[in-house]
């Protein structure tokens, strides 16, 4: 039960050097030198990338490749469509089993049914558009400024538009925030836990009563 409500992503970027190193042996007999202790054989690896300027290109050359990609995160791939539809979901789901807790007892017996948006309703609904579309931002804009909504890009810059409209007015003062789906993070995870597809921007879910509303493309109301 813990698993629907809890992801984590870890992020991690390693720079690894490798080299291998082998000599004929020679004749019975014959004595050689033993190789130095590879730590010491990897430092001398650094010092000589860091002195030829190598390593430092690799940094600025990773660090500009992160930055490129926060500022201009690679599309979802997720079409536009402005045909409306509305989907309406009932998130209820029942135990198969019983669910205890670190010490044993059973807090939730097998059969409860459990309703996530009762036990933790919604306070933000969340707007997907496509960033690179003006109609769809400037809609997004529009009722987000009526409806507490958070407006996640499937494409394009979130931070472009952060500066864009940086002094316009919002629900909460001065500034419009833009948010990515990294990774297609929420989406998938509608997708896998609920088996809810947004699969077409814009998308608009929101709570309705105790159910998920979807509103696809733009709605006149």
């Amino acid at each position: 039960m813990k698993k629907l409500f809890h992801r984590h992503l870890v992020i991690m970027a390693i720079l690894c050097s490798t080299f291998a190193h082998g000599e004929n042996l020679g004749t019975t007999g014959q004595a050689y030198a033993l190789d130095r202790d590879g730590r010491e054989q990897l430092k001398d690896t650094v010092r000589r990338k860091q002195a030829n300027g190598e390593l430092d290109a690799y940094w600025k050359s990773y660090r500009n490749k992160v930055a490129a990609a926060i500022k201009n995160p690679a599309p979802l791939g997720i079409k536009s469509d402005y045909s409306v539809r509305f989907e309406l979901y009932d998130l209820k789901f029942t135990l198969p089993q019983d669910y205890r807790n670190e010490r044993g007892q059973v807090v939730a017996k097998r059969g409860t049914v459990i309703a996530p948006l009762v036990i933790q309703p919604l306070r933000t609904g969340l707007i997907f558009i496509d960033g690179r579309d003006q109609q769809q931002i400037d809609y997004a804009i529009a009722r987000g400024r009526k409806e507490s909504l958070k407006i996640v890009l499937t494409a394009g810059s979130p931070l472009a538009l952060r500066i864009k409209y940086q002094n316009a007015p919002w629900r909460t003062g001065t500034g419009i925030p833009f948010y990515f789906d990294q990774r297609k993070m929420i989406i998938n995870n509608f997708q896998k836990i609920y088996g809810i597809a947004i699969n077409s921007v814009p998308a608009t879910l929101y709570q309705k009563g105790e159910k998920l509303a979807i509103d696809f493309g733009i709605q006149t109301r």
